[in-house]
């Protein structure tokens, strides 16, 4: 039987490294994105998005334009609803 461990350091990022956002509450967490000049948004840190059963992960980097949905949800629109 092989066995898998992680060691500490690596299971604590794994779990600091994702911020869930429930979408049912329409409410996007400003700090993992920035708005860039062209109105766009950039993801600036990997967040996990759960709506329902379905559930996606944003990597850093990502740009969200208008109508870019994930699991159903329209990113964009909440981002300029919620952050400013």
């Amino acid at each position: 039987m092989t066995k898998y461990l992680l060691s500490p350091t690596v299971l604590a990022l794994t779990l600091l490294t994702f911020t869930i956002v429930q979408a049912q509450t329409g409410k996007a967490p400003c700090g993992s994105f920035q708005k860039m000049p062209d109105g766009k948004w950039s993801v600036v840190k990997p967040i996990k998005i759960e709506h329902g059963n379905a559930s996606a992960t944003i990597n850093t980097g990502t740009v969200i334009g208008p109508g870019t949905h994930v699991t159903g949800v329209d990113i964009y629109a909440a981002l300029e609803k919620n952050c400013h």
